[in-house]
């Protein structure tokens, strides 16, 4: 079949010849990372990791008067310590503060749209508003029940394995279970990246999907796109997950053992947080763009596809 698609139109690249998985665009979205775009989805996340967690620790500083970050940063907490500063810093009432929530609600946003202009600016697209909101949309009527169920029965086989009472295995649940749950949160994500990309540039009617037969064709699509790869998708989620939190557990394993004996320390920490997260945005844009050459290739494939079957039948080639 292959063959036959490569031979009924000339391809622009071998690349297009034949179905490929979706690592064989890694390379492909590796440049491009400081773009426009690519700029923005950093400083988006930046703002959203470091200024939401500094309004944070204002509003805790004001809730107690006082601040003994500098002096006492690194030492482990007690229970009694967290319950005290629950119960008597009035944590219950104001947790967050006003600020902070929305601070973290406003560059959220920003980034989730900063990342749809990295991915339409990959594959030369307009990154409308509509194809954004209804991708959204077709993701949790595609992805989240498939997803759940996953997540479910690889939770329940970590949860079995750390009560088996084997020494080294208790921690399997709990680091296991975590890695899973923000994998499921990737995958979730990755699910709304390739419906909003279908719905801007789909030939078949594109965001506006006119018929119940082009929105069933891009409903199916959107979905055998995740679900076709399994294994190579997921192992690329699973290594962004580790990679982006790594990052970060790395920068707060180096400030615990620093201390925070002086606020040269614990600005130090802050530096390394930033740039931690600057690069953890960077591999999210990566994966973006990976994400849409997969999705550009995967479109001319179909295309082809559909051109030869209407060739079979003796229907006229469309232009």
């Amino acid at each position: 079949m292959e063959a036959e698609i490569s031979s009924s139109k000339p391809m622009q690249d071998d690349e297009k010849a034949g179905s490929l998985g979706p690592w064989a665009f890694l390379r492909a979205g590796l440049p491009g990372g400081f773009s426009g775009a690519g700029w923005q989805l950093m400083f988006a996340w930046l703002g959203f990791q470091l200024l939401s967690s500094t309004l944070w620790a204002h509003h805790l500083r004001k809730l107690a008067g006082w601040s003994a970050l500098p002096s006492y940063w690194g030492e482990q907490l007690t229970t009694r310590d967290v319950w005290e500063m629950a119960v008597n810093g009035n944590l219950a009432e104001h947790p967050l503060g006003f600020w902070t929530p929305l601070l973290v609600l406003a560059f959220l946003g920003w980034a989730l749209w900063a990342g749809w202009k990295v991915q339409a600016e990959a594959v030369a697209l307009k990154p409308r508003f509509a194809p954004w909101i209804l991708g959204l949309l077709d993701a949790c009527l595609l992805g989240i029940l498939p997803i759940l169920l996953v997540q479910g029965s690889l939770t329940w086989a970590l949860e079995k394995i750390g009560s088996t009472g084997i020494q080294g295995l208790g921690w399997t649940e709990l680091i296991g279970g975590a890695l899973v749950r923000l994998v499921a949160i990737s995958a979730f994500l990755l699910q709304w990246w390739l419906c909003r990309l279908h719905r801007a540039g789909a030939p078949e009617g594109g965001w506006r999907l006119g018929s119940w037969s082009a929105l069933g064709s891009h409903l199916g699509h959107s979905f055998l796109r995740l679900w076709m790869h399994p294994l190579q998708w997921g192992l690329l989620l699973a290594g962004g997950v580790v990679l982006r939190f790594g990052l970060h557990a790395a920068v707060l394993a180096l400030a615990w053992r620093w201390g925070g004996g002086s606020p040269a320390k614990v600005w130090a920490f802050l530096a390394l947080e930033a740039l931690a997260t600057v690069v953890a945005a960077w591999l999210m844009g990566w994966m973006l763009r990976a994400v849409a050459g997969f999705w550009r290739h995967d479109t001319h494939l179909r295309e082809e596809i559909r051109q030869l079957k209407r060739r079979a039948a003796g229907q006229p080639v469309e232009a």
